[in-house]
């Protein structure tokens, strides 16, 4: 009887750390996804500020090449940021 105790014990932490895990995954996955709406949509974007509108020399940011490249960085750096804040945030009970 104590075996079927500790395989329904193991097996209820293993369903709970189970659910803990996939709400980290959706926290920083929604996280990450405020972060990104919150980034220029386009490389060009990022360049609005510090160069005249009437310049040129960033013709290429407009390309295939550089808004997939774009893409990734904004990506990767906002699942970065994601995971720092979940791991910083107030309140979390680990």
């Amino acid at each position: 009887m104590n075996a079927f105790r500790a395989y329904d014990r193991i097996e209820e932490r293993r369903w709970v750390e189970q659910q803990l895990s996939e709400e980290k995954d959706k926290w920083i996955d929604d996280r990450a996804r405020e972060i990104i709406d919150m980034m220029p949509k386009e490389p060009s974007g990022l360049f609005h500020f510090s160069v005249p509108i009437d310049s040129s020399p960033y013709e290429g940011l407009r390309s295939d090449k550089a808004g997939e490249a774009y893409n990734d960085f904004i990506s990767a750096a906002a699942y970065a940021q994601a995971e720092y804040d979940w791991e910083h945030r107030t309140g979390c009970p680990f």
